[in-house]
């Protein structure tokens, strides 16, 4: 049985790694994004409510052949997601400034970079899925502009623990809500990698040169994911300690 409540406290480590996210919180941060092709543009809390079922159907099916065939798993994860996740546009506000003085090819590149990293982290995850409940909330109010919404879940564990997540769903010309970012127990991962993204682009190493970080994107990312996950390992370690002092 996965340790989803300590899984859950590493995350803002975790999330930030192209090949360190583990658990349940990748399932949660694709659930819900796979809207049906055949759909008739359906809402936004209808896209995230209304497609569990099928995500968690390959999820289910992916667990016969993940391990030995994991490029099929990536392909079907990645087939599944693209129509609703606006990959391009979560890679251009992580680019932020450096997005108008990239050439097209860079920013083609830098987008398919972005979103193969983000599927194989999440795909990876998700066979890890074994505890927990995930719950659309009721909206609290109506959403500020017509085609910009905020969708809320809610994990809620086995232990009791409730861990709050918030899509930022866009609405694209073609009618076709998408997920454009996504906050999870107050992690804003477009924040987090748009940090990430300036402090590679002045780093002394890359000299500037934007081909550079793109080709290391993934490296720079694991870099970070794996210094927080060495001190969210040492925070849990301190206060574990601190709790056995206290009651012997």
């Amino acid at each position: 049985m996965v340790d989803v409540a300590k899984r859950l406290r590493r995350l803002a480590a975790a999330l930030v790694g192209l090949r360190q996210l583990q658990g349940l919180i990748g399932l949660v941060g694709l659930i819900g994004l796979v809207a049906s092709a055949n759909a008739a543009s359906p809402s936004a809390r209808e896209v995230v409510q209304n497609t569990s079922d099928g995500l968690l159907a390959l999820i289910e099916e992916a667990r016969g052949y993940a391990e030995e065939d994991p490029e099929r798993f990536f392909v079907a994860v990645e087939a599944l997601l693209n129509p609703v996740v606006d990959f391009t546009g979560f890679a251009r506000n992580v680019m932020a400034v450096h997005y108008k003085k990239a050439t097209q090819d860079q920013r083609a590149r830098f987008a398919e970079t972005f979103k193969w990293g983000l599927v194989r982290s999440y795909a990876l995850a998700l066979t890890g899925f074994s505890d927990g409940e995930v719950v659309l909330v009721p909206a609290d109010r109506p959403p500020r502009k017509p085609k910009r919404e905020r969708v809320k879940m809610e994990i809620r564990t086995s232990t009791g623990e409730v861990y709050p997540l918030l899509y930022e769903m866009g609405l694209g010309k073609d009618d076709v809500w998408r997920m454009r970012n996504i906050t999870i127990n107050g992690v804003n991962i477009g924040l987090t990698y748009r940090s990430q993204f300036a402090s590679a682009a002045t780093d002394s190493k890359y000299g500037g040169d934007l081909n550079k970080v793109i080709e290391a994107w993934s490296n720079v990312v694991q870099s970070n994911a794996e210094q927080e996950a060495e001190k969210a390992a040492d925070g849990e370690d301190a206060q574990a300690t601190s709790t056995d002092e206290v009651g012997s």
